[in-house]
């Protein structure tokens, strides 16, 4: 009988572990994962005061330039819940004030407000977010989903512990200004976590502002007593930050005497920790999630992440930017979540740091700095500038056309100029960071030595036309193609520190693209009118919208759409099908349900675009979710229509066309009759400026950038048309 008995617990343990097994959390060897918080401090200033230990992290780990942008902006509590959070967050008032249990606030104990605030008990939590329902409150007000407090939520779910120590607080005449922000990153959705972020963190010290400094060995003493049991460890250094703040009190070099005792301070800390970690297993992450005050004077606007630990070596990257060198700071939760087997949540809109091997790094990472900053400097006086030209040379152009007509020959370079600014602008980026009036001498210079070289091989201004639009096409679609390193390096392309987007194609480029596309196509078919060129043109159609829409160049949803409709509407009139109602609606009708099937398909493929993402969102969340992505969209729109200066380039041209369309009398309706393909181009493209402007978040700026195409080549017409008739 006892043979039977064991023989038959041998063989169901045996049928126990042959069982699928259900996947847990890996917190094997107890494994952890430490975020210290060097708060306004940028890369150049660990090299600067030769802070070793970091050196030595940069070295033997993973470097990068975080985008630290967050719901308001640029709000340091904000930026501490974004890290939280992986979306960007909200915090303020109460709600960003973090406080342990037992300490004194307002009418009685952190712990007896939590409880009246919230009606919650903080049990075992000796760290209360007083104003989390605050918080939470204010989170559904947004038009997107977010969750306070998830990444501890979900770590507490998954039975590994989180810890909290040390605060950026500033204690002036018995006053304290609570800035213990590092509890918004590890906290649980009920806004509480444990460790220590109360005064006795903070020592004497009379070479630090205000007098006080972390008491890191007590710090230390914290991390030894709770990293045998593995975890998630949050460590706010608070002194560079304590520095910053009181910068404007005295002169520069006494601040950068504290600043750089501040951060040797934090650097010997990390070398402690270092010797109670082992790289082949724990994770340290070193992030600042704010600038300092030096560094957004100067829109050094990208912080410093260093990541040490397996499989870090290199230079940061994730599939949030696609760029070497660059994240965001909505890729923290994800990674640490990924560190500890945890999959992160649809909401969480980044995704887990990764490595990409290199050399040099912090050089590289300097000059990719550099570039970025100009960038972000030149963009908006440079685009400024470029739209008032532009507009001051339609209206001109206009006005001359009927009162000086002979005026315009020195008039129509300047507008051909005009129309190969974008692609100057794309070559601009081969020549690195400039300043900003660099820059604009330098697109100024490329644009006449551009248009100089085309009048010198195309005769006629209708060739200079073609020229024009089809170079700018193929040079977008080449660079696209090959990695869009141009688009990424021009003022009219991405901005890194605004974060809109990091690839795929921009707005900017993807009116330009759809435009000059169509233009130049259309006006090169009206004048070499046969069957091949014709063929050709549609295939450079499909070519240019399969790489607005493919995976691997971004699967832009607002380009799929205005796309499909611009290009759409284009060939149905090449094959002479009368544009109504009735062929607009099965356009529409067979562009919706493509999209729809590029939606489900996205859901399960596993890629990582910007559709695939809000794919993934609609369906955890339901359609909801999807409203909420459109209302977000449209009132984006509305806003940039009423304040960007682009708006007035789409104004001016409806009121020319109307104005033309008066007088001379008949004069637009006969250009259109005896150029028809010029004309299909142009119905093509105003069809692609409406869906730009109703699906995109930043329509106005497509539809506008597709004038720049659309509109010149008819101004050029009108003028030789009215000197043929002699008007």
């Amino acid at each position: 009988m006892k043979k039977f008995i064991t023989a038959f617990m041998l063989l169901l343990m045996t049928l126990t572990f042959m069982l699928p097994q259900k996947s847990y959390a890996d917190t094997s060897n107890n494994k952890k994962v430490v975020l210290v918080i060097i708060d306004r401090v940028s890369l150049s200033d660990y090299i600067k005061y030769d802070a070793k230990n970091i050196q030595k992290l940069i070295d033997n780990g993973s470097v990068g330039l975080m985008n630290v942008r967050n719901a308001d902006g640029y709000v340091d509590a904000s930026g501490y819940l974004t890290f939280g959070t992986g979306t960007r967050a909200s915090a303020h008032d109460i709600g960003q004030i973090n406080l342990n249990v037992n300490e004194k606030y307002s009418f009685g104990t952190a712990g007896e407000i939590y409880k009246f605030n919230t009606g919650y008990d903080y049990g075992n939590a000796n760290i209360v977010n007083i104003g989390i329902s605050n918080l939470i409150q204010s989170s559904k007000n947004a038009d997107y989903k977010i969750t306070p407090g998830l990444l501890g939520q979900l770590l507490k779910n998954n039975n590994i512990p989180t810890y909290v120590f040390g605060n950026s607080d500033i204690i002036t005449d018995n006053t304290i200004s609570y800035r213990r922000y590092g509890a918004l990153i590890a906290m649980d959705e009920k806004g509480t976590a444990f460790g220590d972020v109360s005064e006795n963190i903070l020592k004497y010290d009379k070479n630090s502002p205000y007098f006080i400094s972390t008491d890191y060995n007590k710090i230390f003493d914290y991390f030894q007593k709770y990293d045998k049991n593995g975890g998630f460890f949050v460590i706010d250094t608070g002194d560079t930050s304590r520095v910053d703040s009181y910068s404007s009190n005295v002169s520069d070099q006494l601040a950068s005497k504290y600043e750089e005792y501040a951060i040797k301070n934090a650097d010997a800390f990390i070398g402690k920790l270092l010797k109670n970690l082992d790289p082949s297993r724990d994770l340290l992450i070193v992030a600042t999630p704010y600038p300092s005050k030096s560094d957004m004077s100067t829109n050094n606007l990208l912080s410093p992440i260093i990541i040490y630990g397996p499989g870090y070596n290199g230079l940061t990257t994730s599939l949030t930017t696609k760029r070497n060198g660059i994240i965001t700071n909505l890729d923290l939760a994800p990674t640490i979540l990924n560190y500890f087997g945890i999959k992160a949540p649809v909401e969480m809109l980044g995704h887990p740091i990764t490595n990409i091997k290199a050399q040099d790094k912090v050089n590289y990472l300097e000059n990719l700095n550099s570039k970025v900053v100009s960038i972000y400097t030149a963009r908006p006086i440079v685009l400024k500038s470029y739209v008032i030209f532009l507009i001051i040379i339609l209206i001109l152009y206009l006005v001359t056309l009927f009162l000086k007509i002979n005026y315009l020959k020195y008039l129509k370079p300047i507008v051909l100029g005009v129309m190969i600014v974008p692609l100057s602008l794309l070559i601009l980026s081969l020549f690195g960071p400039l300043t900003v009036y660099s820059s604009m001498i330098a697109l100024i210079l490329i644009t006449i030595a551009l248009l100089l070289i085309i009048k010198l091989f195309a005769k006629d201004e209708l060739n200079m036309l073609i020229v024009i639009s089809l170079l700018t096409a193929l040079t977008i679609t080449v660079d696209i193609f090959t990695g869009a390193h141009l688009m990424k390096g021009s003022i009219l392309g991405y901005d890194v520190i605004a974060g809109a987007r990091f690839y795929g194609i921009g707005n900017e480029y993807m009116g330009v693209l759809i435009g000059s596309t169509i233009m130049g196509i259309m006006t090169y078919i009206q004048k070499y009118d046969t069957r091949i060129n014709k063929l050709l043109g549609v295939l450079f159609f499909a070519v240019v919208f399969m790489l607005m829409v493919l995976p691997q160049y971004g699967a832009k949803i607002g380009g799929f759409i205005t796309g499909f409709m611009a290009f759409g509407v284009t060939l149905l009139l090449m094959s002479e099908i009368k544009i109504n109602y009735k062929s607009l609606l099965i356009l529409f009708i067979s562009m919706a349900v493509l999209l729809t099937l590029m939606f489900i398909a996205s859901m399960f493929m596993g890629t990582v675009t910007h559709m695939a993402q809000t794919a993934l969102i609609v369906k955890n969340e339901g359609i909801i979710a999807l409203y909420k992505i459109f209302a977000r969209k449209l009132d984006m729109e509305l806003t940039l229509i009423r304040y960007t200066i682009w708006s007035w380039v789409l104004i001016i041209t409806i009121i020319s066309f109307f104005i033309l369309s008066y007088k001379p009398t008949g004069i637009l309706k006969n250009i259109f009759k005896k150029n028809k393909y010029i004309y299909y181009g142009f119905f093509g493209s105003i069809v692609g400026m409406l869906f730009a402007l109703a699906f995109n978040d930043a329509g106005i700026v497509a539809a506008s950038t597709m004038c720049i195409y659309a509109f010149p080549p008819i101004l050029i017409m009108l003028e030789r048309e009215i000197k043929h008739n002699e008007i």
